[in-house]
């Protein structure tokens, strides 16, 4: 489900748009053992705005720093992957008669994008996930999962790799790589995907995504318009604090950040969310506080809709991956409030990378990479 086709060539490189900061990952996918191989990853730190919920407004930013990072890893390849989700997105679960193939392909457009002119021009692609025989109409129907995107969107990330003097290959989004990823396989080594109810949540600055995997398929997504971006920015702030910056500045005042507060600020990657390691940093932990309300409520709503709606089991376990997930303990206290079972995704069965590669910042990265064309 690939939205656009840009070309077909040997792809290796792919790009992970969907947030803040720039994740690329450089690898392989062996469609007879069904196994990605990694050789280099990273981040690519970016101006706040340089993309906005997945779509890029500076384009020259993006290639500068992308270009650096590329010197800076030695990437020579050149053909792309573009893997992004964003509110421009619009995707539906249908269910249609099982007719021709161009029959089909106008029953989904105009499912998802209706009757009437839309204002921009969109790209719409799906998939048929299932065949079932419907006894009130008694026929037989097509499950079928679409998405659409304005087509400007996918051009300006064509215009984007050319402009990298790289060749474009597909761009994807994130729920389909997540539903490719996740079809099987093991997580941290004790999971089956394939016999398990699991909630999947995505911890990204500005925003979260709540994947309710069942026996390998996502049956429901839902992103959200939060993220922890608030908890790092008042660390942050606390650092350069503590570092003798301005104690009076707007973010300082807005946030309320006390001077007691300055001098036991502690580094982003130092952070524990264990529910008494916040105690002597008020402005933090209040932060922190607001997160986890935020967290908790769309997790236990989406769980009980997911459980009503298409009768699955109970949810086992909640795996956390995506930049929020490098917080120290946050799958502890998070499972301390939601009272249920909670991991960082750390590995999956199916990905095999180097040896100081980090699985929870990659997942959409790895999940782009499996071709099934």
């Amino acid at each position: 489900m690939d939205i656009s086709q840009f070309g077909r060539a040997a792809n290796n490189l792919v790009l992970d748009t969907s947030s803040s900061n720039l994740k690329f990952a450089v690898g392989s996918y062996n469609s007879k053992t069904g196994i990605i191989q990694l050789e280099k990853f990273g981040v690519v730190p970016l101006e706040l705005e340089t993309i906005t919920d997945g779509a890029i407004s500076d384009n020259f930013g993006v290639v500068m720093a992308l270009k650096h990072a590329m010197a800076k890893h030695d990437i020579k390849n050149r053909n792309v992957i573009v893997t992004t989700e964003g509110a421009f997105m619009h995707s539906r679960d249908l269910e249609l008669p099982a007719v021709t193939e161009t029959q089909l392909k106008d029953m989904v457009k105009y499912e998802i994008l209706g009757q009437g002119s839309a204002n921009r021009d969109m790209l719409v692609e799906y998939i048929i996930t299932g065949k079932f025989h419907d006894e009130e109409s008694n026929s037989e129907k097509y499950r079928v999962r679409a998405t659409a995107i304005p087509k400007d969107v996918a051009m300006d990330y064509k215009d984007f790799i050319k402009n990298m003097d790289m060749s474009p290959v597909a761009l994807d989004v994130n729920p389909n790589a997540i539903r490719k990823l996740f079809s099987n396989g093991m997580i941290n080594g004790t999971v089956n995907v394939s016999n398990s109810t699991l909630l999947l949540i995505e911890l990204a600055g500005k925003t979260t995504t709540i994947t309710v995997l069942d026996k390998g398929y996502p049956i429901l997504s839902r992103r959200l318009q939060f993220g922890h971006a608030n908890i790092s920015q008042v660390a942050e702030t606390l650092k350069k604090m503590q570092g003798g910056a301005d104690k009076t500045s707007s973010l300082a005042r807005r946030l309320n950040i006390s001077k007691s507060d300055a001098e036991s600020a502690v580094d982003l990657a130092d952070i524990d969310l264990w529910h008494e390691a916040l105690s002597e940093t008020p402005t933090l932990q209040s932060a922190a506080n607001a997160y986890f309300k935020s967290l908790t409520d769309a997790v236990s709503r989406t769980a009980q809709f997911s459980i009503s709606k298409f009768h699955v089991d109970s949810i086992s376990t909640c795996f956390l991956y995506g930049s929020g997930a490098s917080y120290r303990k946050i799958d502890k206290e998070l499972s301390r409030q939601l009272g249920t079972q909670v991991e960082v995704l750390n590995t999956l069965s199916t990905v095999i990378g180097p040896k100081n590669f980090e699985l929870p910042q990659f997942i959409n990265c790895c999940g782009a990479l499996i071709r099934e064309d």
